[in-house]
């Protein structure tokens, strides 16, 4: 991609160059292209969340609301995953030979919950929770060094390529929940979220160029430097039926579009290159579109979801099986501020393509394409007090690739993931501990690689996806006597 610097003095080749550059730029911020990443209740998050039809532990708040009204006693939940170990590698990432690694322990707690009956009126159940409902720390650091990387070029020549990208991700949720039964059969509930959510987005992308020549040197700096820090505040509802007979437990939930309450973003977006030179006419190389909006509003869209589970309970076996629809939400703008760009020098603000590039600067928007998610699980009664938990899930991507160009916005998490999990649970008169191991992984995925800080490569190249999670999960809960 780099030309020998000392030879260029067109102004034409700069914008070519410049404008080759915007169309080859990748940008990828985070967001939770993942419905069913986290699970709730050690329990449920063990049986992989197939639980939809037959939960009966406080992690109903998530999964159904109506099975509230099946609860034999009020109790309180405590469930966290221990340890959390996210390990990712995007193999030729930044470029050809340039791989992209993370590797991060978390400590953070699923889910608090409690349950309650009114007294009065045992048949209406109450119940309310906060929990992290996603959650994302990656820190990825890498760069490519090379000199005298252009063979036909005498002069002596360092090359310096770097991509950083930070993305920490906090979203809470905190419900409450009223159930009533209708029958023996039959209980009906509701649960409304208020959400958090906080993410800090940044990436950088530098390339430099030292040039020595026996009467001039030049350093050239290719930069693209992204920035984005937001909060939002909203809610959403959730209204589940539960009904039993005999051996079977079933259930089917929907979940409403969330609607917005409070939010603040922060954005800066600079794109530039630099010229450090003895000679004047190597100025031709300085460019520099930037944009700043420490005060925006932010849209954050949810989709609809149906979800419907049944369980089979045996003499020492239970099976069960939940599936959940996740509608795809249209090309929107989440974040679209009315910036001030810079545009320098200032002959370029009247090339078309180049005004549309700086007038999107801080242009994030979102689309996602729709879900459907399976999950199967299994307790096995090993001794009375004593069940041995399995269970496997799908959380496909829901990742759609936007169809402007120039865009501020996602790419990260495109790849689906498969969960498995096993653990044990232990039953202690007024008592509930549970523990396992959950595994993550996603099969061989190709996408375009994020950044090209390899100077040797020519044309663009697919990077591979290798993502694997290992969590430690543990819950305990206490079961309060009815009066």
């Amino acid at each position: 991609m780099f030309m020998k610097p000392l030879q260029i003095r067109s102004s034409y080749y700069i914008i070519f160059f410049l404008l080759l550059l915007l169309f080859t730029s990748q940008k990828i911020l985070s967001q939770d292209n993942h419905y069913w990443s986290q699970q709730f209740g050690a329990k449920s998050t063990l049986l992989g969340g197939s639980v939809i039809g037959g939960v009966r532990d406080n992690s109903a708040i998530f999964y159904n609301p109506g099975a509230f009204a099946f609860f034999e006693y009020p109790s309180l939940s405590v469930n966290a995953n221990l340890y959390q170990l996210n390990k990712l590698l995007i193999k030729d990432g930044a470029g050809q030979g340039v791989n992209l690694n993370s590797a991060r322990l978390s400590i953070f707690p699923q889910i608090i919950s409690g349950m309650m009956t009114l007294r009065k009126r045992p048949e209406i159940s109450l119940s309310y929770c906060l929990m992290t409902r996603h959650y994302d720390n990656i820190f990825i650091k890498t760069r490519f060094t090379d000199r005298d990387f252009t063979s036909n070029n005498p002069d002596v020549e360092t090359y310096i390529g770097e991509f950083d990208y930070t993305n920490q991700m906090n979203e809470q949720w905190f419900g409450m929940a009223a159930s009533y039964k209708v029958n023996e059969k039959l209980g009906v509930g509701i649960t409304f979220f208020g959400n958090y959510r906080a993410q800090t987005y940044q990436q950088t992308e530098s390339r430099r160029t030292v040039l020595l020549a026996d009467s001039a040197s030049l350093i050239i700096s290719f930069n693209d430097e992204q920035f984005i820090k937001y909060w939002t505040i909203s809610g959403l509802f959730k209204i589940g039926l539960a009904y039993q007979t005999g051996a079977w437990k079933l259930g089917f939930t929907v979940t409403t579009p969330s609607f917005g309450i409070a939010d603040r973003a922060n954005l800066h977006h600079e794109f530039s290159s630099y010229a450090i030179s003895d000679d004047p006419t190597d100025s031709t190389f300085t460019f520099i579109t930037q944009d700043r909006v420490p005060k925006s509003k932010i849209r954050y869209k949810r989709p609809v979801s149906i979800g419907a589970g049944a369980e089979y309970t045996g003499s020492k076996t239970s099976v069960s099986l939940s599936a959940e629809f996740f509608s795809g939400i249209r090309q929107y703008d989440m974040i679209a501020p009315e910036g001030d760009p810079l545009i320098y020098p200032p002959e370029y603000e009247d090339i078309p393509i180049i005004r549309e590039f700086a007038n999107s600067l801080l242009l994030v928007e979102r689309t996602v394409r729709p879900v459907f998610n399976v999950a199967v699980g299994m307790e096995q009664k090993l001794f009375p007090s004593l069940s041995l938990l399995a269970g496997f899930r799908t959380d496909f991507s829901n990742y759609k690739e936007s169809d402007f160009e120039f865009m501020f916005a996602n790419r990260s998490g495109s790849w689906d993931i498969y969960h498995c999990s096993l653990g044990l649970s232990v039953h202690r008169k007024k008592q509930i501990v549970t523990l396992g191991l959950t595994y993550s992984f996603s099969p061989k995925f190709s996408i375009d690689s994020y950044a090209s800080i390899n100077p040797h490569q020519t044309n663009g190249i697919d990077a591979g996806v290798n993502s694997q999670t290992f969590a430690i999960s543990i819950g305990y809960t206490y079961l309060f006597p009815r009066e």
